[in-house]
């Protein structure tokens, strides 16, 4: 080992759960000088999946969330809560706004009776709209929705902080190197952290990861300022503000690994959006962007590993 009494950590992938992951680690050993760091990855900001993203806060579905899922929702929202009235905000990207999620299009719901949400005690001023705020957005027509207040974040200026943080702490160092097998980092280090994303199903020889693929529309409408989770008879669309853009969305395609733009998606998403806010009928084009999100057939997978070669690996 090269740090004989010294303990060693290594993360794998420098994206938003890398490197979250490495400030968690060090805000708990904030004075030990036993203890170093690694960031490995391939890419760094601003090539990651994330800088792509908008960054959105809500726990994804509605009516059976894991327990887990809830759980670290609920402290990522209080982080970004406790960063908003921070120094940092403006520098990290980080937006407060209300979020209004509305069922149905049409009076036409496959979920005829959506029930409260299971997260809604973890965020403030939620509430279900009423007869009359439905009524607003009556060129959809939905049936019911919410309103509450979360965050968003321009991913890339949050990556960006991140690293700053990390690289002002000397027990840290980064290396941009692709790694092919855990075997490569064993004599190297006491414990790795796998934050690959997408890249597990190769490195960790996960089957059950999968990519979702996700293409947005990034356009300057500088007049709407709070975010917008609807459904249309063509899909489920989005809209969310950004400290310089709004972030127009999107797709989930399964199995899909094409990183290339596609004009009909394009088009989908533009009818989507203008549906659900008439004035956007003027946008005809902004900065399209896609990434694949890493999708887990069994959800997240948070467990410890200890390799026949005695390699110890948190995935």
């Amino acid at each position: 080992m090269p740090f004989s009494n010294k303990y060693h950590i290594t993360i794998v992938g420098a994206g938003i759960i890398g490197l979250t992951t490495a400030c968690t680690l060090l805000k708990e050993y904030p004075f030990n000088d036993n203890f170093y760091l690694t960031i490995i990855s391939e890419k760094f900001s601003p090539d990651t999946t994330g800088d792509i993203s908008a960054g959105y806060w809500e726990p994804y579905g509605f009516e059976s969330i894991d327990k887990r899922i809830l759980r670290w929702a609920g402290y990522t929202y209080d982080i970004f809560l406790s960063e908003f009235f921070s120094t940092k905000t403006a520098q990290a990207g980080l937006m407060k706004m209300s979020a209004y999620t509305l069922h149905g299009y049409h009076d036409q719901n496959k979920h005829r009776n959506n029930p409260k949400p299971q997260f809604s005690t973890l965020v403030n001023h939620f509430r279900m709209l009423n007869k009359h705020e439905i009524e607003m957005f009556n060129h959809l027509k939905p049936t019911s929705g919410f309103v509450m207040s979360t965050f968003a974040i321009e991913v890339r200026y949050y990556l960006r902080e991140l690293q700053r943080y990390l690289s002002e702490d000397r027990r840290v160092r980064f290396v941009k190197k692709k790694i092919h097998t855990f075997r490569e980092l064993m004599h190297q280090t006491d414990l790795i952290i796998n934050c690959t994303g997408l890249g597990a199903k190769q490195l960790a020889n996960d089957q059950t990861v999968r990519p979702a693929r996700g293409q947005i529309i990034r356009i300057h409408a500088p007049w709407i300022k709070s975010v917008y989770n609807f459904d249309t008879d063509e899909g489920e669309g989005y809209i969310i503000p950004q400290a310089n853009s709004v972030v127009l969305g999107g797709t989930f395609q399964m199995n899909d690994w094409n990183t290339e733009a596609a004009e009909s998606d394009t088009k989908t998403i533009l009818r989507m959006c203008a549906k659900c806010l008439p004035s956007l009928k003027q946008v005809q084009h902004g900065k399209v962007q896609v990434g694949l999100r890493p999708y887990r057939d069994d959800g997240v997978r948070l467990e410890h590993e200890k390799t026949a070669d005695g390699i110890n690996i948190v995935h």
